[in-house]
């Protein structure tokens, strides 16, 4: 999916070398660019501050605590993302609740699915690929 032929540019927070290369290959085969893989807090908090992405693929427990300080950054920016994680809703801010979230396991489809739906949402409120949020 590609506007004005910029590529969406999607930041994935997951520390998990196997659900990252899997993530990785959904975002490469849908033609967006990777942002990270990042595994650690510390690195997801300054690409959520200062880094160049459209949307952003978050597991909740990463290297360093869990994701939501980031998801609170994202969403000052206006940037869309999603949660991936095995955890239900009471564990989560409840803020944050009703953020979309993949329950682990989810498969590639429901990757790209969701991707898609992100994308789309950029596109509907204006923003144009491959331009940063901030």
């Amino acid at each position: 999916m590609r506007t004005n032929g910029l590529c969406f540019r999607v930041l994935v927070v997951e520390d998990e070398p196997m659900i990252a290369m899997i993530v990785e290959d959904t975002i490469e085969m849908m033609g967006f660019q990777i942002v990270g893989p990042v595994a650690k807090l510390d690195d997801a908090l300054d690409l959520a501050i200062s880094g160049e992405f459209d949307c952003a693929v978050l597991d909740i427990n990463i290297r360093g605590g869990n994701s939501y300080a980031v998801a609170d950054l994202l969403l000052e920016r206006g940037c869309p993302f999603l949660f991936t994680t095995g955890y239900s809703d009471w564990s989560m801010p409840k803020h944050l609740v009703g953020e979309t979230r993949l329950t682990k396991p989810y498969s590639s489809s429901q990757l790209e699915s969701e991707l898609r739906r992100l994308c789309l949402s950029l596109r509907v409120n204006g923003k144009e690929a491959g331009r940063s949020q901030s």
